[in-house]
């Protein structure tokens, strides 16, 4: 089924800054645990309008992303239209990078639920909220010396998910869903600018593991 989407996109997660799973494949601590998030701005598939359709998701994985074996929480906010075109995508059951990659890394799925999200955004950090169940801030760097808002970038020419990410932290990070659960502040987020699309496929030849 066709789609494609222009998002906002949020990730927060439990390594240091940075994250090195975007440089060696594997998470600081050992584990990650994180929350991905996004909101349309622009999409459709098939006919259906994807504008203003909002999902979030909290992953824990054992070990590194591509060594699987990750459980998802996952929560999607849009009317019964746009639910019914959304869920096949993020399933990969409608294939296309990046939920093509990222499904086959689970094993124990929790959802998807329909609820409310809130995402604000207050001097350029936005936070999202899903009842008392998700609430994560992100939050911009300061600059030790002159006080000043510091905004490094993450440039990914070949990222599945995103490729230019803003790099902060977060002055919030909780999740307890459904039996997952973490509270991870003060470490790792990025922010970006994101599109999607069925045409936008895994190659026969590639693995599950570059981020």
């Amino acid at each position: 089924m066709a789609w494609r989407m222009k998002a906002k996109y949020y990730e927060a997660c439990n390594c240091e800054f940075g994250c090195p799973c975007n440089m060696s494949g594997f998470p600081t601590y050992g584990k990650c645990e994180g929350v991905v998030a996004f909101s349309v701005t622009e999409g459709e598939k098939d006919g259906v309008d994807l504008a203003g359709v909002k999902v979030v998701g909290g992953a824990k994985w054992p070990g590194a992303i591509h060594e699987g074996n990750g459980a998802l929480v996952i929560f999607v906010d849009g009317n019964e239209e746009q639910r019914q075109a959304m869920v096949p995508i993020l399933t990969a059951e409608d294939p296309g990078l990046p939920w093509e990659i990222l499904a086959s890394t689970f094993t124990d799925i929790h959802g998807p639920f329909f609820e409310p999200i809130e995402i604000t955004e207050t001097d350029g950090g936005p936070r999202v909220r899903v009842g008392e169940k998700v609430d994560v801030a992100w939050q911009a760097f300061t600059n030790p010396v002159t006080g000043e808002r510091h905004e490094p970038h993450m440039v990914l020419k070949d990222g599945f998910i995103f490729q230019d990410g803003l790099i902060g932290t977060t002055s919030a990070f909780r999740v307890d869903a459904d039996g997952v659960s973490m509270e991870h502040p003060n470490k790792n987020s990025y922010l970006a600018e994101v599109e999607w699309s069925s045409e936008n496929r895994l190659a026969p030849a590639e693995g599950a593991g570059r981020f």
